[in-house]
Parts: C-alpha cells; sequence; structure tokens
C-alpha cells in the first residue's frame, strides 16, 4: 500500500512519533509495518543456472494490505519483524541472546567478562504499553 502524505503523517501520529514495538522516536526513514504480515508474490526468472525472484507488488493477503493493519516502525524494528506475526517477532526476540551466545565468541567473552548480562523478562512492545 503506498501511503500518502496524510496518511502517513496519520501513521507516524499513531504512537506520538514513535516505533510501535520498540518506542524509540522515528527518525526520516520510518517505515510503515504490516502488524498482520501481506506475503508479496514473486515472480521468478530463469536466468542461465541462476533463479532470479522479483516482488510483483501483488499481495496473497489484499485485505491486510490497509491503513488499520499499519504500525510506525523503525527500520531496525520492521527489518527484524519481517514476514513474522507479532507473537512470532516477540518469539524471535526472546531467542535472541541463545543466539549470540551459540554463535557469537565476542559475545560470549563479554558475557565473561560481565559485560553482558542475561536479564529474564517478557518482552512488552510499546503499542502494548500505550494502547492502540
Amino acid at each position: 500500500m503506498k501511503l500518502n502524505k496524510s496518511q502517513r503523517l496519520e501513521l507516524f501520529n499513531k504512537f506520538n512519533g514513535r516505533c510501535a514495538y520498540c518506542g524509540c522516536e522515528l527518525q526520516k526513514g520510518w517505515h510503515a509495518d504490516h502488524i498482520e504480515p501481506i506475503y508479496r508474490k514473486l515472480e521468478l526468472k530463469f536466468n542461465g543456472s541462476k533463479v532470479i525472484a522479483k516482488q510483483t507488488g501483488e499481495s496473497f493477503k489484499p485485505e491486510f494490505d490497509c491503513i488499520d493493519n499499519l504500525f510506525p516502525s523503525c527500520p531496525q524494528c520492521n527489518r527484524f519483524k519481517s514476514v513474522y506475526s507479532v507473537e512470532q517477532f516477540r518469539e524471535k526476540l526472546q531467542k535472541q541472546v541463545d543466539i549470540a551466545r551459540k554463535y557469537s565468541s565476542g559475545f560470549r567473552l563479554a558475557e565473561k567478562y560481565g559485560l553482558v548480562t542475561e536479564v529474564s523478562k517478557s518482552i512488552v512492545f510499546y503499542f502494548e504499553k500505550v494502547g492502540v
């Protein structure tokens, strides 16, 4: 969905210029995130041994491509959320310490020196704290 200036301003102001997920102040280049993912259709082209996938612009769930299904988001949250639902996004975030510990020797070393401490807490998104 392509937002016009008025819709974009409305969305920006939905949480007073803050990311619906982490609550940071939105900067230039903020994203309009689909709360419920819409999954874009792909067109596949074959170029020799390579397959090139290109989005068509069409979605599998066009009913979700509307302003009521959008949240303002910082680029970092939106890219990480990707095509996940809000609950899948929450679960993915919860696993990040274990993933960093497993695959990053730098993380394990920082943890060893007390620079990183894991805390056990539930993830509550900004939109949940302030209400929609």
